[in-house]
């Protein structure tokens, strides 16, 4: 049983600290993906399963972990403002970040405005309260606390 415990830590651990998942909507075809985020229904994403394809190579070094990107564009005034969420694949280093401030193919007629990375897991939620990788941390010390008193 102990042997099993402490497989089960080390592949979560080592599982936590390799991949990231982030939230993966535009707020176009999913209303609760806009600006007033409700994460019930939106589409989660292992961005380490995901296949960088094509032209997408050149933005993703080797060795550069994908991290979770909120994109932000605005219309008309009084109109809402469209957002994506999604995995980015680029240079997340200060230094190195830029944002594609193209316009989104959904709504090639509003402005960008701008964009945020996180790297945590489902860290592009607006109002993520507890973020997860604390979560883990919690949960696995608790674990191990079981694990040594027995």
């Amino acid at each position: 049983m102990r042997v099993f415990v402490a497989l089960w830590l080390l592949v979560t651990l080592v599982s936590t600290a390799l991949a990231i998942t982030c939230f993966e909507c535009d707020s176009v075809n999913e209303p609760g993906c806009g600006e007033s985020f409700s994460g019930d229904d939106i589409a989660k994403t292992d961005c380490n399963a995901v296949e960088v394809l094509g032209d997408m190579r050149s933005y993703n070094p080797q060795g550069v972990e994908p991290t979770c990107l909120t994109k932000y564009y605005e219309g008309m005034p009084g109109s809402s403002r469209f957002v994506r969420r999604s995995c980015f694949f680029g240079d997340s280093s200060p230094a190195g970040f830029s944002c594609d401030e193209s316009p989104d193919p959904l709504v090639p007629y509003q402005s960008f405005l701008g964009c945020t990375l996180c790297n945590s897991d489902l860290c592009n939620a607006a109002g993520c309260s507890v973020p997860s990788m604390l979560l883990s941390f919690v949960f696995c010390a608790y674990g191990l606390l079981l694990f040594l008193a027995n």
